[in-house]
This record gives C-alpha cells, sequence and structure tokens, in this order.
C-alpha cells in the first residue's frame, strides 16, 4: 500500500493565500524562519485529513481553528493525495455553515461520499487523535520533560495530552455532590402528607354547591306558590265585588252588608289558598288547549309531496329518453315509475292522516311545548307584588353555604398549589437523576477508555521502546517501558534512574525514544510522519540514528519541518535523497 501527500494548494489557511506546496514520497523538508508557517503547514495536512470546524466539541481544536482562520479571507484548502495507484482530489471549506468537503478520485471521476469530514476509513483507517500523537512528533515547546513525567500521562489516560483523566472524573465527581436527591424525596414526601388533607375536598365542593342549589329552588318555589294565591286572593275579590254589585238594589247602602262581605272574600281566599295546593293542572285548560297549533314541516305539506313525486318522475324519464332503450321498453319504463310515485304519495298522504277525520294527538315534545306556552299565557294575565320578607330565611342559608364554598375554593386553591409544587420537585428529581446518570456515565466511560488506552500505549512502548532508546542513547540507556502507575521507567547502567536527574539531551533522546516508538506501533497505513522543529539543535550522530529509526517505520513520507540549515548540510553529507521546500 501507498500512502503519501502530493501536492498541497493553500487557498486561505492561517497566513498562507495561494501557497501551492508539491511533496514526494521519502524525506520532504520544509525550510523556513521561525513564523515562517511550518507549524501552519502541520495543521494544514491534518485539517485537509480529518477536517477542521469550530464545533468540535474539543477546546483545543476550537482555539485552533479561531488561531488559523484568515481574517478578511475564506477559510479554505485542497490537497492530492496518492493511495495505491490511484490520486484524490480532496477540496475543503472550513467557514462556518458552509463547511464541505469533496473527494475525487482522479483516475475514475467518482466522488466519494465522505459524512463526518474525516477521510478516515476511506482513504486510510487511522484516528485524528492517534495521527496527532502518535505520527505528529513536535518539539513540545522544548519540555520534554514535562511531557514524559505529565503529558504522556494524559495521552495514555484520555486520549489528549491537554486532559488529566484524575482531575475529569474529580471534578465530576465534585459536581456529582451538588445534586442532592435524598433532600428532594423529603421534600416530595412532606407535600404528600400535607395533600392528605385535601383528598375530599372535591366531594365536599360538590355537596356544597348541591345545598345551595337546593335553598335556591326552595325559594324560587315558595315564592311562586305565594304569588299564585296572591294571584287568586285578587281573581276573588274581584269576582265577589263584581256579584255584589249586580244584586244590589239602586239606592241600596253598600256599607250595611260589609261584615258579610268581608266575611265571604276571608272564606274565598282560603277556599283559593287550599285550591293552589290541589290543583296542579291550572294551565291544562281546553280553552286554552285549543288555541294551540303547531307549525308544520315542509315535509308535512300536500303539495310539497305532490311536487317531489312529480320531480321524481320527470327526472326518471329524462334518463330513460337519454339512454339507448327501445320505444315499448322506455314506455313500460315510465308507465310503471308514475304507477310506483303515485301509490308512495298516496301511502304518504295516508301515513300524515290526510284521510283521517279524526284530531292527531299532538306529541310529548309538542304537548310540553303547549304547556310552556299556556304556562306564559296564563302567567301574563296580571303580575302581582308579594312581600319578599320571607326570603331572609332562604338567603342566609345561601350566604352561610357560600361561604363555606369560598373556603373550600381557598383549600382547593392551596391543594393545587402543593400539586404544582410536588410536580416541579418531581422534575427537579427527574432532571437531578438525569444529569447523576450522565455524570456516572462520564466517569465510567473515562475509567474504562482509560484502561483500554493504558493497555493498548503501554504495549505499544514496552514492546518498540527499550531498543529505540538504547540505539539513539549509544546503549547508555538500556530499557524503557510503562509501570502500572503509568510513570516511565528508564534504565541505565546503574539502575533505573529519576527523570529530574537528567540533562537536557538525555530528556530530549528519552522524548524521541517515546514518539518513535509510538509511531512504529501506530503507522500501519504508511500515512506521512511529521517532525515539527524537534530535530533543530541535534548533531549529526544522533540525527542519522533517528533516521535509521524511521527506516523501520512503515511510512512513505516523512515531513521534516524545520529552521536549521544544518539539517541540509547533515542530508547532504549523508547523502539522502530529498525534496525541499522553502518558505
Amino acid at each position: 500500500m501507498i500512502m503519501y501527500l502530493n501536492k498541497l494548494l493553500i487557498k486561505d489557511f492561517g497566513k498562507f493565500n495561494n501557497r501551492e506546496i508539491s511533496l514526494k514520497p521519502g524525506i520532504n523538508v520544509i525550510q523556513g524562519q521561525n513564523s515562517s508557517g511550518k507549524t501552519t503547514i502541520k495543521e494544514f495536512v491534518t485539517a485537509m485529513l480529518y477536517g477542521f470546524s469550530s464545533c468540535s466539541f474539543n477546546e483545543k481544536d476550537d482555539k485552533k481553528y479561531e488561531t488559523y482562520k484568515p481574517i478578511d479571507r475564506g477559510y479554505s484548502g485542497k490537497a492530492y493525495i496518492k493511495n495505491d495507484e490511484n490520486t484524490f482530489f480532496v477540496e475543503r471549506s472550513f467557514s462556518g455553515k458552509s463547511n464541505r468537503t469533496s473527494v475525487l478520485d482522479i483516475g475514475s471521476g467518482r466522488e466519494l461520499k465522505v459524512d463526518n469530514g474525516s477521510l478516515s476509513g476511506k482513504l486510510f483507517n487511522l484516528s485524528k487523535d492517534d495521527f496527532v500523537n502518535g505520527l505528529c512528533i513536535d518539539d513540545n515547546d522544548g519540555n520534554y520533560t514535562n511531557y514524559v513525567k505529565n503529558d504522556f500521562k494524559n495521552i495514555i489516560s484520555s486520549g489528549a495530552a491537554a486532559i488529566d483523566k484524575d482531575k475529569s472524573i474529580a471534578n465530576l465527581k465534585a459536581k456529582r455532590e451538588n445534586y442532592d436527591i435524598a433532600n428532594i424525596e423529603e421534600k416530595i414526601a412532606g407535600i404528600d402528607d400535607e395533600l392528605v388533607e385535601f383528598d375530599e375536598v372535591d366531594i365536599e365542593l360538590k355537596e356544597i354547591r348541591k345545598r345551595i342549589k337546593e335553598v335556591e329552588e326552595e325559594l324560587a318555589i315558595e315564592t311562586a306558590r305565594r304569588k299564585r294565591a296572591a294571584r287568586r286572593l285578587i281573581q276573588s275579590k274581584k269576582s265577589d265585588e263584581d256579584e255584589e254589585e249586580s244584586d244590589k238594589e239602586p239606592g241600596e247602602d253598600s256599607t250595611s252588608d260589609e261584615s258579610s262581605v268581608s266575611s265571604d272574600n276571608n272564606d274565598s281566599i282560603k277556599d283559593s289558598s287550599e285550591d293552589d295546593k290541589s290543583n296542579k293542572n291550572i294551565f291544562l285548560d281546553a280553552d286554552l288547549l285549543k288555541d294551540y297549533k303547531p307549525k308544520k314541516k315542509l315535509t308535512d305539506r300536500i303539495w310539497f309531496i305532490i311536487l317531489t313525486g312529480l320531480f321524481v318522475i320527470g327526472v326518471i324519464t329524462g334518463f330513460v329518453y337519454i339512454l339507448p332503450f327501445e320505444n315499448a321498453v322506455r314506455q313500460i319504463f315510465v308507465i310503471c315509475t308514475i304507477l310506483f310515485v303515485i301509490v308512495t304519495i298516496v301511502e304518504g298522504l295516508y301515513a300524515k292522516g290526510v284521510f283521517d277525520e279524526e284530531i292527531n294527538t299532538p306529541s310529548d315534545e309538542d304537548f310540553k311545548r303547549i304547556i310552556y306556552e299556556l304556562e306564559r299565557k296564563t302567567e301574563s294575565f296580571e303580575e302581582v307584588e308579594i312581600d319578599m320578607s320571607f326570603a331572609q330565611e332562604y338567603i342566609d342559608r345561601r350566604e352561610k353555604y357560600s361561604d363555606e364554598e369560598r373556603k373550600i375554593l381557598k383549600r382547593m386553591t392551596r391543594r393545587d398549589e402543593l400539586r404544582e409544587e410536588r410536580q416541579a420537585q418531581i422534575d427537579n428529581r427527574n432532571k437531578a437523576n438525569k444529569e447523576l446518570h450522565a455524570i456516572n456515565l462520564a466517569i465510567n466511560t473515562i475509567n474504562d477508555l482509560s484502561v483500554e488506552m493504558f493497555k493498548s500505549y503501554s504495549e505499544m512502548i514496552n514492546e518498540n521502546a527499550s531498543d529505540i532508546v538504547a540505539k539513539l542513547s549509544g546503549n547508555k540507556y538500556k530499557d524503557l517501558y510503562i509501570n502500572d502507575k503509568k510513570q516511565i521507567m528508564i534504565k541505565g547502567s546503574g539502575g533505573y534512574v529519576n527523570l529530574d536527574e537528567l540533562d537536557n539531551v538525555s530528556v530530549k533522546i528519552i522524548y524521541l525514544s517515546i514518539r518513535l516508538a509510538m509511531a512504529r506501533s501506530i503507522c500501519k497505513d504508511k500515512m506521512p510522519v511529521i517532525f515539527d522543529d524537534v530535530l533543530d539543535g541535534i548533531d549529526e550522530n544522533l540525527f542519522t540514528k533517528i533516521l535509521d529509526v524511521m527506516g523501520r517505520i512503515k511510512t512513505d513520507q516523512i515531513l521534516i519541518l524545520s529552521s536549521s540549515k544544518s539539517l541540509i548540510n547533515m542530508l547532504d553529507d549523508g547523502a539522502y535523497e530529498y525534496n525541499l521546500v522553502k518558505l
């Protein structure tokens, strides 16, 4: 398998604008002074292989995105990538919502579909974290001791040098303490105890409203009864006065029989009151019933029934003459239709009672309407005024019940408030449980991933680093491995040594041994290996050893980013073939 970058077209990225860089298999030296853009090229290569956006959910990557974003230009680039016998043209735009990627197989003209922006899984299988941590070897700002003691521990624990797994878990555990489920459960239990007092409040409200309605009905009935009694009393007095006037002789003194009339009126009032209690059918007088004429429906009218029948005959006759029937068949069909309609009309008229001599009995609905209209007609004969002082008893009772109703409604308001508060606490509990579940899941996931990462990195270091450190140090250090505490252990001639006791050159050799061991283990797809300023300042002997180790790494391309001119001389002195790009 062949895998290397053939050409970089940096359209707008960092300080570069429309810059073209041609690369070849083997060693490529990109030389330039400090701040000339060497690290920018490394980040551009990473971006072309794995994508670059402001929504990476990685604080370090988001910071890089802003660092290399041009101020007044676009944000894009292109690259030609050789993969086996095929050449792929990759074009990317990194700008906000227009972030897009297209990959074209130049040989076949076929475009590859890239879902998440990364070419991993399409042209190679190496993840971005492994590429950055294993194949991009930088100078770590010259702080090699910090990498060996701290950064590498973070890498083998969390996959990123800037993420301390132990601190991350400690922060998550501290955040977990903020969610007090027991306190929420206690509040819910207290609300439930208070809500028990309101279990019967709905029944109490229904019962008190029933009593209020009964009082109102009693008052209405009593008022109606007294009005009827008063009306009959008035009618009785008028009737007696009329009879007295008709029986009196001309010139007869009306006052002579005053006591007699008074006695008769009192008897009449008494009789009227007794009649009011016994007579419930005052509005069913036959003379009033005869005035009621129920309104006929349209379908009850004879002319409507006949016109409907004629219309049906006309329609059917029209259809018969439109359809291709013989005349004899048409005539028979029309005659039969006419006979059928006539029979139907006659039967309908008979059902409506047209041929009956007796008067139809009104239906229940009509009867109720008669009662209602007659009652209105009778009540309108004469309005009477009565003494309403008797109603005070009913009003007092109703007010008493209304006070109880208001108290019950107030209790119901409190119950509703408690229910809302209880639901809010339940929502808080559910939210807290979700957060706790997420935190526990994150802690478990970090621990599980940490175990897998440690196992993977420890195997690659323990298997590859010892012979590399022995070669680079000239057998000064013969063993390098990771112990169970995730610490780098280095064995010298006098036993295992403490990193703090080593000089800068020795620490740099250990650092390079670790990084080259990782590159040797990770680089299985012949991906490019990038040295960013890390080879500056080393002597020719160490440089030759590093290139010898690189020869055992399965890669087709080495990118050396350097500001050192002596590096070119060492390559020339060693007769190494290389491609030089000057910035």
